[in-house]
């Protein structure tokens, strides 16, 4: 990825409550013959598994990205954030600028494992749903199934890890810009008002 150092993050912690926040990725694997095979997951951090953390994901048993896993094929992990159009007119001198586009986004490399054993899968499923069920008044669980029915969702599964061996992190968020113009661009995505919008205005500095 092309990482300017202005827009490089570095800081582990925070690199890693962006992949929790934002932990729907793409799987990003090539095949022997240079073809991708992209997988969009939602994935599981595990901080202090490893130097970088080590993601956890599970995919249908008919998809063939768990095969180039357990041939250990290096992959990526891409996250994305909030991301949205920059006018020049927000800035002091429009006239000298261009419009840009700013955006959040993380890379997670390593060497996939699959497929996990049978208790870790299990495993995987449970902490899934805590993680998304939190909050909930009457969170649901993983043990609310059926035996049976359980175990064939297990059978019906595979489950992947990535020993996260490299991790980059491009938060393009105005930082070339004057404090004038970082101040300008704040306030405009707040007015414009999305989600992303005010996603990216509360973390720009000013």
């Amino acid at each position: 990825m092309y990482l300017p150092r202005a827009f490089q993050a570095s800081d582990p912690a925070e690199i890693h409550d962006f992949i929790e926040a934002y932990s729907f990725g793409a799987l990003i694997v090539a095949q022997a013959d240079g073809a991708l095979e992209i997988a969009h997951l939602p994935f599981l951090l595990d901080r202090r598994a490893g130097p970088h953390g080590t993601l956890r994901a599970h995919v249908a048993r008919p998809n063939p990205i768990w095969k180039l896993a357990a041939a250990g094929h290096p992959a990526t992990v891409v996250f994305s954030g909030p991301h949205g159009y920059v006018s020049a007119r927000w800035y002091e001198h429009p006239r000298e600028q261009v419009p840009t586009w700013n955006y959040m986004v993380v890379h997670a490399h390593g060497r996939l494992e699959a497929p996990m054993d049978r208790t870790s899968l299990s495993a995987l499923l449970d902490d899934l749903s805590s993680f998304h069920e939190r909050g909930a008044s009457e969170p649901w669980r993983m043990e609310h199934l059926e035996d049976a029915f359980r175990e064939d969702l297990l059978d019906a599964i595979v489950g992947l890890s990535l020993p996260i061996d490299r991790l980059e992190a491009k938060f393009k968020l105005s930082q070339n810009r004057s404090p004038e113009d970082r101040a300008r661009v704040i306030r405009a995505l707040r007015e414009r008002g999305g989600p992303d919008d005010l996603a990216m205005a509360e973390r720009i500095r000013e």
